[in-house]
């Protein structure tokens, strides 16, 4: 993992996004400041994340705008968005190889959102699975905002132009609506964006502890890999395995037991034993789940140790943030500059 280097002044240094003979292609995907990582966002997307710093112009985001369909505590989405950062730094997201900025630091951002929305028919924002859930989980909260979500994530990718967008299954029919924005604006107004496409890990949706509904902190059935070592321990020890399993000398049902699952990731080179042992009774879900949690620990050991260091650099996560955003800015106002003109905005280019 590359150790961070310099301080506040010396990442304003950065140089600006590549421009190389043969450019790179264009990476971008934007994260909920949800706090401390956990390990669905690990596997669901921030392992692409950290492979895409290389070989791509990689620009990562916290969506703090977004977070405001849902969290209206002020302190909650700084503190949160602080976290996010400071983990995905642990977890190995190189300010030099990568940018990471906040969202709100870049206002092109919303000003390419409203360019969107007048090419956006309403009947596609209302029919986002996101939507449909966000109506039923906050039934006393429906904001505009809710509606006008994909609209800015659209936004998001577009401004910078990014043709590829590592993000997790569940995000999938977003990113279908963003290609059919792009696609919109672009023939009214010419050929200005690519269309992006969708980047998806091996494990693409991540179930949480109750071995059924994605894992997700509003859900509650999350693992960390930032907290309590006993903590940690204990989550993984109270996942659900295979709900026919009902004895411990029934035999188990590796494809289906969440638990086996994440050892294909934890356990690379031995999950098949692991497998094995479950079918064959040989093993009981209690062993399997401890081990499991030791192998997250020996996983994350340097992320965690790594955050330790980050956390004893006051200022740093802060100074990273708004480097990126300075580094944003001159492919940002041109993107406005194009969209401007094209939209008849303002004077002629």
């Amino acid at each position: 993992m590359t150790s961070p280097s310099g301080s506040a002044a010396s990442l304003q240094a950065l140089p600006p996004l590549r421009r190389d003979p043969a450019p790179l292609e264009r990476v971008f995907s934007g994260v909920q400041p949800s706090g401390l990582p956990h390990v669905g966002n690990y596997l669901g997307a921030f392992r692409n994340y950290i492979a895409m710093q290389d070989g791509h112009d990689a620009i990562y985001c916290i969506v703090d705008y977004h977070a405001l369909t849902s969290t209206h505590d002020g302190e909650a989405i700084r503190r949160n968005t602080h976290e996010m950062a400071l983990g995905l730094l642990a977890l190995g997201l190189d300010p030099e190889r990568a940018v990471l900025f906040r969202q709100s630091d870049r206002p092109e951002h919303l000003e390419l959102m409203w360019l969107f929305a007048s090419v956006t028919p309403v009947t596609w924002v209302e029919r986002t699975p996101s939507f449909k859930d966000k109506k039923r989980s906050q039934p006393d909260d429906i904001n505009h905002a809710l509606l006008t979500y994909p609209i800015l994530q659209a936004a998001d990718i577009a401004v910078y132009n990014a043709r590829y967008v590592p993000v997790g299954k569940d995000q999938a029919a977003h990113l279908e609506l963003a290609r059919e924005i792009v696609r919109a604006f672009n023939t009214r107004y010419g050929d200005i964006f690519v269309e992006p496409q969708a980047v998806f890990t091996d494990s693409p949706i991540v179930r949480g502890t109750d071995g059924g509904a994605k894992m997700s902190k509003s859900q509650g059935n999350t693992i960390d890999i930032f907290g309590d070592e006993a903590d940690i321990r204990k989550q993984v020890m109270g996942m659900v395995t295979d709900t026919q399993r009902i004895k411990r000398t029934d035999p188990g049902r590796p494809e289906v037991c969440n638990v086996c699952q994440l050892h294909r990731f934890f356990s690379p080179t031995d999950y098949e034993t692991i497998w094995d042992g479950e079918r064959t009774a040989r093993t009981g879900c209690v062993d399997t789940k401890r081990l499991l949690s030791e192998r997250m620990l020996d996983f994350f050991a340097e992320a965690r140790e790594r955050r330790r260091e980050l956390e004893a650099r006051p200022g740093y996560v802060e100074d990273v943030l708004q480097a990126g955003a300075a580094r944003l800015a001159p492919v940002a106002a041109e993107t406005m500059r194009i969209c401007y003109d094209a939209a008849g905005l303002g004077p002629r280019a």
